[in-house]
């Protein structure tokens, strides 16, 4: 998927000075970013454990990145495959799991890299979870491709796991200008993320700006970006019954900081 920069983050970019286009978000140095920023998010993760819970049988879990989701699901004791695309990710996923804190019980853990829509993995899950509304990062043929693999290595009452961005409840701008968001790091660096729309396509463009200060004043910037689909949740409901899934419940998932400029987030729990 091509990255693109919105008109906000352009003209950031160019008060920082920062020349070189954005970056993958999924390149190596990318994926580090990733994994410094989500590392203390609890999103969705009560909302997955609680469903995956009524499930039974191992558990696979799609474009698992460096494992924010990988551990809780762990905890349940139950043998995980996971799946991602990057290898920097699996490799930070390998380091932290080879830890007793990350996987105190020891769990059966297999790391497979492959993309979501076109994993090669044996049959056999009682549950399958994609979270981070991940599917957004697909596009039509994708998701297909991934609906239809995920059907085939389920067990009949499996269970398919998938939280959304509720678009159907948000209304996008009919502009490039997006919203921005400063958030600080730590003591010494703060995230710039600037989000664009291209409501023709149907695409969100998110950038991510990293400014980090020396000690003697000086600061360099790097700057990562992503496309992802902006979905009709009705759309996302037809395919998903036109290979052959039904939502036997819809949750809510609770944000940790609560913002009118936050989309909606829904857990679906889908079965054959």
């Amino acid at each position: 998927m091509n990255t693109a920069t919105d008109e906000t983050a352009d003209a950031i970019l160019r008060i920082l000075g920062h020349v070189d286009p954005p970056e993958d978000l999924y390149s190596v140095s990318g994926s580090r970013l990733y994994d410094q920023i989500t590392a203390d998010d609890l999103t969705e993760l009560p909302e997955i454990l609680a469903a995956a819970r009524k499930t039974s049988g191992p558990i696979l879990e799609l474009a698992s990145g460096s494992g924010r989701i990988t551990r809780p699901l762990l905890a349940l004791g139950r043998p995980l495959t996971a799946v991602d695309s990057s290898p920097e990710m699996l490799a930070m996923l390998k380091e932290k799991a080879d830890t007793k804190a990350f996987n105190p019980r020891r769990v059966q853990l297999e790391l497979v890299e492959g993309d979501m829509s076109r994993f090669d993995v044996d049959g056999g899950f009682g549950c399958v979870v994609l979270g981070a509304s991940s599917i957004t990062l697909l596009d039509s043929a994708g998701r297909w491709e991934l609906f239809r693999r995920v059907r085939e290595c389920l067990t009949p009452d499996g269970q398919f796991l998938l939280t959304v961005l509720n678009a159907d409840n948000h209304q996008a701008p009919v502009t490039n200008h997006g919203r921005c968001t400063v958030s600080a790091l730590d003591e010494d660096s703060f995230l710039i993320t600037a989000e664009g729309r291209d409501p023709a396509n149907g695409a969100r463009h998110v950038t991510m700006i990293h400014v980090s200060f020396g000690v003697d004043g000086t600061y360099r910037s790097s700057a990562y970006a992503s496309d992802v689909a902006f979905l009709s949740n009705s759309l996302l409901e037809e395919e998903i019954a036109a290979e052959g899934f039904s939502i036997i419940e819809r949750r809510p998932v609770r944000l940790a900081s609560p913002s009118p400029d936050l989309h909606d987030v829904e857990l679906w729990v889908c079965g054959k």
